[in-house]
């Protein structure tokens, strides 16, 4: 598949994604196309540049990376019920900026993610990049 149908699949996914958002609110459904998205856009810019790295990974390696994944969605679960119960029991917050502050928790909600789970990748690619 050519790189430019990853690209149109990312943004589909994302615009998708921002229009259901908008229109039906919330769904814990995001979490799991949110890394579909992410793995589109990351084939498009070269990020992933082959699927071979994953045929020299051993077990431990590719478990690792399952629990860093399973971790970083439970911290963004997480962050997104602090914020939830933050906007709405604590501040009482209604409308238009109960709107803006949900949008800016989601955002920032993310990037534990991009820590966590981008790091784990990094160190253990640069590390089948070092064994060759």
């Amino acid at each position: 598949m050519s790189k430019k149908i990853f690209n149109i699949i990312g943004w589909g996914l994302l615009l998708g994604m921002g229009a259901s958002w908008i229109g039906f609110g919330y769904s814990n459904w995001y979490l799991l196309l949110l890394p579909m998205t992410y793995i589109s856009f990351s084939i498009n810019d070269g990020s992933i540049k082959n699927i071979g790295k994953i045929k020299q990974m051993s077990i431990l390696q590719v478990i690792l990376i399952l629990f860093a994944y399973v971790v970083s969605i439970a911290i963004v679960y997480g962050l997104l019920q602090l914020s939830s119960y933050l906007i709405s029991d604590i501040l009482h917050l209604t409308g238009g900026i109960k709107t803006f502050s949900v949008i800016i928790a989601v955002i920032l909600s993310l990037y534990p993610v991009k820590f966590t789970f981008g790091r784990v990748v990094y160190k253990l690619t640069n590390g089948l990049s070092a064994a060759r």
